[in-house]
């Protein structure tokens, strides 16, 4: 297991990113946004992280980050922590998520769905877990890598498991 990014949900994802851009050399690497049923929506932000340059490699997780409209799943999540937010979750990447759920399940740790949300096209699978109130009430999310990257529709799958908490 690897860490493979850190997703901030914020208001102003602008000032975030710049910080992460001035302050550790990460570099834009896509934005988009995802639209509720209910005309919500999130505006987000990929951030990757500097290439090593003695091994021309990127090194460290990605950045997620997201800022939401007033009333949005997003939205309303930075308003429950005084209108700053914070880390929602961090993501570690997975060879096998079907197996690594089921051990976890084992060891009574519960999911936000029943079942992994996979993006249509690509082979990205995604979880995330209920909030830990052990960790601080940080959400855990499990991820199987496709080759695309970040993938709306499972963002949006993801972000609507979220809704309330």
């Amino acid at each position: 297991m690897k860490l493979d990014h850190i997703a901030y949900r914020v208001k102003g994802r602008h000032e975030a990113a710049e910080f992460f851009y001035s302050m550790f050399g990460y570099e834009f690497g896509t934005e988009f946004d995802v639209e509720f049923d209910d005309g919500s929506k999130a505006e987000c932000y990929v951030l990757l992280p500097p290439i090593n340059p003695s091994i021309l490699v990127r090194e460290g997780p990605e950045i997620f980050i997201s800022d939401g409209s007033p009333g949005s799943i997003v939205g309303d999540w930075v308003e429950a922590r005084d209108g700053t937010g914070g880390i929602h979750h961090m993501a570690y990447r997975v060879r096998n998520i079907d197996k690594i759920v089921d051990e976890w399940k084992n060891l009574d740790v519960e999911f936000l769905t029943d079942d992994v949300i996979d993006c249509p096209d690509d082979k990205l699978r995604q979880i995330f877990t209920k909030p830990l109130d052990y960790m601080g009430g940080i959400i855990i999310e499990l991820i199987e890598r496709g080759s695309k990257g970040f993938c709306e529709k499972s963002v949006k799958d993801l972000m609507n498991s979220t809704k309330g908490l």
